[in-house]
């Protein structure tokens, strides 16, 4: 019996291990590769940063699932500034079913940075989903949790929502 707790709770410990490693993943993905934070804040509140232009949507209201949110990362937002991830977006009509040639100058634009595959653009959509949607306005936690305990930044936001 002790053997199969153990069993247990080693595996459960490496799930957690393993979802704390996903997270992980993806805030980097957000915040550093992908550069979503620029436009979107850190918080994804759509504040951006400060040489952005800001009113980038506000990720906390999204009402987007994770199908949609994948798609428009890989994609784009035909005729608004949401850059398309995916080099090959409109080669062909894989996103939203027309090609370059089609939308002329309404084609989102390539992001300056860097492209991404679809598994990082399914754990940016992970991560949007799990830590900004439908959560209400940012917090000192969520704060400090991107800049570290105590930081400056941070003390503009509520202890508690």
């Amino acid at each position: 019996m002790r053997a199969i707790l153990l069993g247990v709770m080693i595996v459960m410990g490496s799930a957690t291990a393993s979802a704390q490693e996903d997270f992980s993943y993806a805030r980097r993905l957000y915040l550093d590769k992908a550069q979503c934070s620029y436009c979107h804040g850190w918080a994804g509140d759509g504040a951006g940063e400060g040489q952005s232009n800001g009113g980038a949507a506000n990720l906390r209201q999204t009402r987007f699932n994770r199908a949609q949110l994948v798609m428009t990362i890989m994609c784009g937002l035909p005729g608004t500034a949401m850059p398309h991830f995916d080099e090959a977006a409109y080669s062909d009509k894989r996103c939203y079913g027309v090609t370059e040639a089609e939308l002329g100058s309404r084609t989102p634009a390539l992001p300056p940075g860097t492209t991404l595959q679809a598994r990082e653009a399914e754990a940016i959509a992970d991560y949007v989903l799990a830590k900004f949607a439908g959560r209400g306005a940012a917090t000192r936690a969520e704060c400090e949790e991107t800049f570290g305990k105590g930081a400056r930044a941070c003390g503009e936001y509520a202890a508690k929502p």
